[in-house]
C-alpha cells in the first residue's frame, strides 16, 4: 500500500511539473511580426509580455531565436483560426513547424499579449491610453489617516505631451506617523479603488530599485525608505516604472543665519499663485538655493518675522 501511495504522489508531481512549463526565453515570429522575429519580455512572475506593432498575418511563438529542427518548440493555439485579440486561449507545445499560429487581422501599433506558462494560456489586446494615473497611499501627506487611505486625496500624474502612455509625478514622499501602512503607495487609473491599478511584483519593493510593474493582480505596494522629493515616471504600454530621488529632505543651506520656529507648517497652493511683496523675507528650494518666487514643487519660505514654513505648489 505504501508503494502504491508513493507511486501516486510521484505521478501527480510529474504531472504538475510537466504542466507548469518553465521557459527561459520566447520569441514571436511569423508574417505578422515586423522584421520577422522579436523576443518577448520575461516578467518577474515568469510570464512573457509583448508590446508593439504587428502587421496583418500569422503570429507564432517559439522557444529559440531561429528555427532549429529537433530543438525548437512552438506554442500552438488549441483551435484553428485563433485570433490574437482574446480573453485567454489555451495552447499546447509542438515541434511541428507547420502547425498554425495566432491570427492578426489588421496592422496596429499598440498590440499587447501575455503568455502564462502556468495556465498555458495566451491573452491579447489592443492597448488604449488611460485618461489618468494617480498616486494613492500613506507615503504622502494627506494620503491616509490611522484607519484607511483617502481615495479623494490621490495626487494626479501629468501625461507626456508626445506619448499618451507615459505619465510623470513629482512631489514629496516619506514615512509619516499616525497613518495606516506608513510609507506605502500604489497607482490608480481612476479616482477610486480599481478596476485599473498598477502594482510592483513584490510587496514593499523599493521605488528606487523597481523597473517593471504590472496591471492588476495582487494588491502589493511600493515602499518609501527615505524622505524627499521624488520624480516617478510610468509607461503604461510597456509596464515600466522609474523613480528618482530629486532631493532628500534637508533644511535649506544659506549663507545667512536662519531662526526656525517649531510651529512649521505646510501649505498647498496653485501654481498660478505668486508671493506678494512684504509677505516673505526669502524663498528657497529644497537644495537651499534662493528663488525670486514660488516654483512648482516644495518651497521653503522664511517669513518676515523669522518663522519658516513649507509651501507646496501644484
Amino acid at each position: 500500500m505504501k508503494r502504491i501511495y508513493l507511486t501516486a504522489i510521484m505521478a501527480l508531481t510529474f504531472a504538475a511539473t510537466s504542466w507548469a512549463q518553465q521557459f527561459e526565453q520566447l520569441w514571436a515570429t511569423g508574417s505578422a511580426v515586423p522584421n520577422g522575429t522579436q523576443q518577448l519580455v520575461k516578467r518577474p512572475d515568469g510570464m512573457f509580455r509583448f508590446a508593439g506593432s504587428l502587421n496583418a498575418g500569422e503570429l507564432k511563438i517559439m522557444t529559440t531565436a531561429e528555427y532549429e529542427q529537433g530543438t525548437t518548440q512552438f506554442l500552438k493555439p488549441q483551435f484553428v483560426d485563433s485570433y490574437l485579440i482574446n480573453n485567454g486561449l489555451s495552447y499546447s507545445v509542438t515541434s511541428d513547424a507547420s502547425q498554425p499560429g495566432w491570427v492578426v487581422s489588421f496592422q496596429e501599433d499598440t498590440y499587447r499579449f501575455l503568455i502564462d506558462p502556468n495556465s498555458r494560456r495566451l491573452t491579447g489586446e489592443l492597448m488604449l491610453p488611460w485618461n489618468e494615473v494617480l498616486i494613492a497611499g500613506s507615503a504622502f501627506r494627506g494620503g491616509s489617516d490611522r484607519v484607511e487611505w483617502k481615495r479623494d486625496n490621490m495626487l494626479p500624474f501629468v501625461r507626456d505631451h508626445e506619448n499618451p502612455y507615459v505619465f510623470t509625478w513629482e512631489g514629496e514622499l516619506g514615512i509619516y506617523n499616525n497613518v495606516v501602512e506608513p510609507g506605502r503607495f500604489k497607482l490608480e487609473g481612476q479616482m477610486t479603488w480599481g478596476p485599473r491599478e498598477l502594482h510592483p511584483y513584490v510587496q514593499d519593493e523599493s521605488l528606487l530599485e523597481c523597473t517593471q510593474m504590472r496591471t492588476g493582480g495582487d494588491d502589493t505596494k511600493w515602499k518609501v525608505s527615505q524622505q524627499g522629493t521624488y520624480r516617478i515616471t510610468v509607461d503604461l504600454f510597456n509596464e515600466t516604472f522609474h523613480a528618482e530621488l530629486v532631493s532628500p529632505q534637508n533644511a535649506p543651506q544659506t549663507s545667512e543665519p536662519t531662526e526656525v520656529k517649531s510651529n512649521e507648517t505646510t501649505s498647498i497652493v496653485p501654481s498660478s499663485m505668486k508671493v506678494r511683496e512684504g509677505t516673505a523675507a526669502s524663498i528657497y528650494n529644497l537644495r537651499g538655493i534662493r528663488q525670486p518666487a514660488l516654483c512648482q514643487g516644495m518651497n521653503i519660505v522664511k517669513q518676515a518675522d523669522g518663522s519658516v514654513c513649507k509651501v507646496y505648489v501644484r
